[in-house]
C-alpha cells in the first residue's frame, strides 16, 4: 500500500526538472542570505532531488563539505546521480529531527521549503542547533498563505475549490516561525517576505505540475474523480498567464534566518 510520502516522492522525481525550474529562484533567495560559504560544513534538510545540494557544493568548493538529508528515498537517488561527481557532498536517508551528527559539526544549515514538515518543530530545530556550531546559522525559505500564493491559489480557485478548503500552510504566520525557532534556542530571528514570479515552462508543462503538486495536486490525488471537470477550467486560467510561451506565476515566501548563540 502506497504512503502519502511514496506518492509524493514519486511525483517529486517525475516532476524533478520542472519544480526545480520552478523554485530554484526561492531557494536561491534564501541561499544568498547565508553569507560566504567557502570552505564551511552545511547541512541541506530536505534536499530532495539535490539542486540545492549542488547548488551549495558550488558555494562551499572542494574545502568545504554539505550533507543532504531527506526522508525520501527516490528523490535521493536522483540527488546522488546529480552529485556523484562532488567528492565534498555527502548524502543521507534520515529524518532531520532525529539526525545523529556530532555537536557542533555544522556552520550553516540551510533548508528550501523542507523545514515546513516537521512533526514537532520545536524538537527538530532544537536538533539543528546541536549539530551547529557556536554563532552558526540556520537559514531557510518557506511558503507563505495560499491566499497570498498565485502559484497556488490561481488553479485552485480555476478548479471551482474555495480557499476555505485547501491545507493550512504550516509557517505561513511569521509570529509561528519566531516562536519555534526562539523555543528551540535560537536568537537574532528575522523572518522577511520574499515575492517572485516563477515559471516552470510552458502551458502543458505548468498544468503537468500544479494537477500533481501544490494544493491543487493534493486536492486531486484524494479526489481524482474530479480531474476530467478542473483540467479545462485550470488550463483556460494558466493560460492568461502566458508571456513569451512561459506560464508566470507570483509565489510568495518567507526567507528565514536565525543564528545560535551558544558559546
Amino acid at each position: 500500500m502506497k504512503t502519502l510520502l511514496d506518492v509524493a516522492d514519486r511525483a517529486r522525481v517525475a516532476l524533478a526538472d520542472l519544480i526545480d525550474l520552478q523554485i530554484a529562484p526561492l531557494g536561491l533567495a534564501a541561499m544568498n542570505v547565508l553569507g560566504v560559504l567557502e570552505g564551511k560544513t552545511v547541512l541541506d534538510v530536505g534536499c530532495g532531488t539535490g539542486q540545492s545540494t549542488f547548488q551549495l557544493a558550488e558555494r562551499t568548493g572542494t574545502f568545504g563539505r554539505v550533507i543532504g538529508v531527506d526522508i525520501a528515498p527516490n528523490s535521493l537517488k536522483i540527488a546522488r546521480s546529480r552529485t556523484i561527481h562532488l567528492p565534498q557532498v555527502l548524502l543521507e536517508q534520515a529524518d532531520a529531527a532525529h539526525l545523529g551528527l556530532p555537536d557542533h559539526s555544522v556552520d550553516v544549515v540551510y533548508s528550501r521549503f523542507g523545514a515546513m514538515f516537521f512533526s514537532d518543530p520545536v524538537q527538530a530545530f532544537g536538533n539543528l542547533r546541536r549539530m551547529l556550531r557556536p554563532n552558526g546559522l540556520v537559514g531557510f525559505v518557506c511558503w507563505r498563505s495560499i491566499r497570498e500564493n498565485e502559484l497556488d491559489y490561481l488553479p485552485l480557485e480555476a478548479s471551482g475549490l474555495t480557499l476555505s478548503e485547501a491545507p493550512h500552510v504550516s509557517f505561513e504566520q511569521p509570529s509561528r516561525i519566531r516562536n519555534i525557532l526562539h523555543a528551540a534556542g535560537f536568537a537574532e530571528v528575522a523572518v522577511d517576505p520574499f515575492d517572485a514570479e516563477v515559471s516552470c515552462g510552458d502551458i502543458d508543462q505548468t498544468m503537468n505540475v500544479v494537477t500533481q503538486v501544490g494544493a491543487l495536486g493534493k486536492a486531486l490525488r484524494n479526489s481524482p474523480e474530479m480531474r476530467s471537470a478542473v483540467e479545462p477550467r485550470v488550463r483556460a486560467a494558466i493560460t492568461e498567464r502566458v508571456r513569451g510561451g512561459q506560464v508566470g506565476l507570483i509565489a510568495a515566501t518567507w526567507v528565514v534566518t536565525a543564528h545560535n548563540t551558544d558559546i
